[in-house]
């Protein structure tokens, strides 16, 4: 009981204040609102590339016909082999290519036939149209190698080849592609890396409201009361748990229901697991708040805890980027828990599932929580 009379005087001391919504609330959500706004979401786009068809035969035509009906591209023909090249350049579309004069005629011949690729990096884009051009060639060059080891020549090849062609682009047979949308949003680590950040910084709130305490005696007087302190600890870890519950309902819902920002996880199951992670950084920020014994020394939290542990746990780059010895390191901050249990989940895992990542999270609320409490020492004053 004592320590919710103590999470109430927290929260009055925080959100309650006149600045206390808009530093708590509004701001987090705002910010990592403006961070999906720039980082962008994901939307899938036609990819633009150009062409020059240099050839004269139906080979040549058929490959630009099978990429017309994929419809992640959409084609455009160049005027020359040299505005391909600056068009490149310039950026000003994903990939282009060159059918050259006597594609077909090399191909009949049993010839090796090259489509000229032009691009300024390999990227997705570049790849995936090499892929296919290179499926359509192999298709018809399969075709040829067969009718002249059977003898076929010239006009009887050609005439062969020009049937094989109209029956391939009726496309009788077709694959079915069932999409389950079990991928992770490619964004998605960024964002929930800064909204981790956030929420780590309720520790800095946590620890200001101990040492305020601590250096006015109010603390002090409040352990000369049959008061322990673990109960101490307690209330101000209710009061600034129930603080960030609000913050995390409400970066949910401005990001989820009003930037329309897709996680690929139920709201649920989003929320429960972030509210583990807060149950960790409150377990830190009572073990902080014993050790802290002046207030000068507040300011250490975020250059020696808040982001070297962010850094650790992937909120701002992959853990998998890290030497081996940083990621078995990693274990050993919640962020990386919390991080692997919604990517697990965005791709398509349950809550359930999660058991370990919950129960890692728990433990490190309890035993931070119950350090907090035996360092303390709040009938101590604040050290000069």
């Amino acid at each position: 009981m004592i320590s919710f009379y103590i999470a109430l005087n927290m929260l009055r001391r925080t959100l309650l204040q006149k600045k206390g919504i808009m530093m708590y609330l509004i701001i987090p959500a705002t910010a990592v609102s403006l961070i999906i706004g720039v980082l962008g979401q994901q939307e899938s786009r036609q990819i633009n590339i150009e062409y020059v068809n240099a050839d004269r035969g139906t080979i040549g035509t058929h490959l630009l016909r099978e990429l017309s009906v994929l419809p992640d591209y959409h084609l455009t023909e160049a005027t020359s082999e040299a505005s391909l090249k600056d068009r490149v350049i310039e950026q000003k579309v994903d990939a282009a290519f060159l059918i050259p004069e006597g594609f077909s005629e090399t191909m009949l011949k049993g010839s090796l036939a090259q489509v000229d690729m032009y691009q300024l990096n390999l990227n997705e884009a570049t790849f995936t149209l090499k892929m296919n051009l290179n499926s359509a060639q192999s298709l018809l060059q399969g075709t040829i190698d067969l009718q002249r080891s059977k003898g076929v020549q010239e006009v009887d090849l050609l005439d062969t080849v020009e049937k094989t062609i109209k029956q391939v682009e009726k496309h009788q047979v077709k694959a079915t592609i069932t999409d389950y949308d079990l991928y992770m949003n490619p964004n998605m680590n960024a964002v929930i890396g800064f909204m981790l950040m956030f929420m780590m910084g309720l520790i800095n709130n946590t620890v200001t409201v101990i040492m305020e305490d601590r250096s006015q005696r109010t603390m002090a007087r409040t352990y000369s009361a049959p008061v322990r302190s673990i109960e101490i600890v307690l209330g101000n870890f209710l009061g600034s748990f129930f603080v960030g519950t609000l913050q995390v309902l409400a970066i949910l819902f401005v990001t989820r229901y009003v930037t329309n920002y897709n996680y690929g996880l139920p709201f649920l199951s989003h929320f429960i697991i972030l509210e583990f992670f807060l149950l960790a950084s409150m377990g830190i920020a009572s073990a902080i708040a014993g050790m802290v014994k002046n207030t000068k020394n507040i300011s250490i939290i975020n250059s020696l805890v808040v982001t070297p542990t962010c850094m650790l746990g992937g909120c701002f780059w992959p853990i998998s980027l890290m030497p081996d010895w940083m990621q078995k390191i990693a274990n050993f901050v919640p962020q990386t828990w919390v991080i692997d249990a919604i990517q697990r989940m965005a791709s398509g895992q349950t809550l359930g599932q999660m058991w370990m990542h919950m129960g890692v999270l728990a433990l490190f609320a309890l035993i931070l929580l119950g350090v907090g409490s035996v360092i303390l020492k709040p009938g101590e004053a604040e050290a000069s």
